[in-house]
């Protein structure tokens, strides 16, 4: 069997030539172009809470 080979690629005919080269106008899919929103949940109620609590501990330790 053989391990090397001179020619990579087979030969194209002029149609799958063109037809591999032309151009492709884009688009964005439908339902992909807008974020999801992030519900509020009651965790990052409690973590908002929490890190206010330290940052006053903190500023009044003088």
């Amino acid at each position: 069997m053989k391990k090397q080979s001179n020619i990579l690629f087979s030969r194209l005919s002029s149609g799958s030539l063109a037809n591999l080269t032309a151009e492709v106008k884009e688009s964005l899919a439908s339902g992909m172009d807008l974020p999801r929103q992030k519900t509020f949940s009651v965790a990052d109620l409690w973590n908002i809470q929490r890190r206010k609590k330290g940052i006053a501990l903190r500023s009044f330790s003088f």
